[in-house]
């Protein structure tokens, strides 16, 4: 997903995470680093959003890791889940970064769960910048929207 699907699907992560993890849901700080966390992933690839503004960092990620490779990895969840557990400053950043790897794993190229392995995991619904991008993270406005003011869809 392109960076501004990713930093609304972080944001849409926290707001029905939060009260799992008995959190404010609309924190400014936390909905911000949930963002800067939706983001992070990238940071192995030199162009993206978080690569362009991290330039020392993400040259050498990709060059030694590749895209979609240790930051889309088992690895990185099992990290996540650690600072998840640790309930701390961080955890919007957590929650962030794994609402990133979900959206990602929703088009063709997916996970590289098991990194170094080149094996993939996909469930392939939309292509980055394809029109199903926008469509998915529109419903998911929608679905938060919706359960934010209450109301029932009448279809339910």
């Amino acid at each position: 997903m392109m960076a501004g699907s990713h930093v609304v699907v972080g944001m849409v992560a926290w707001f029905w995470a939060a009260p799992l993890l008995h959190l404010p849901q609309t924190e400014p700080i936390a909905l911000g680093l949930a963002a800067l966390g939706a983001l992070l992933p990238d940071i192995d690839h030199p162009r993206s959003w978080v690569g362009q503004h991290t330039t020392l960092l993400s040259k050498p990620i990709a060059m030694f890791f590749s895209h979609r490779g240790l930051t889309h990895s088992l690895l990185a969840i099992a990290l996540c889940l650690v600072l998840l557990r640790a309930r701390a400053f961080w955890t919007p950043l957590a929650v962030g970064y794994l609402s990133h790897l979900a959206a990602d794993l929703l088009t063709p190229r997916g996970l590289r769960l098991a990194w170094p392995l080149r094996w993939t995991v996909a469930v392939p619904l939309c292509r980055t910048g394809g029109v199903g991008e926008p469509l998915i993270v529109g419903l998911l406005l929608l679905a938060t929207g919706l359960h934010l003011f209450r109301v029932r869809p009448p279809w339910l």
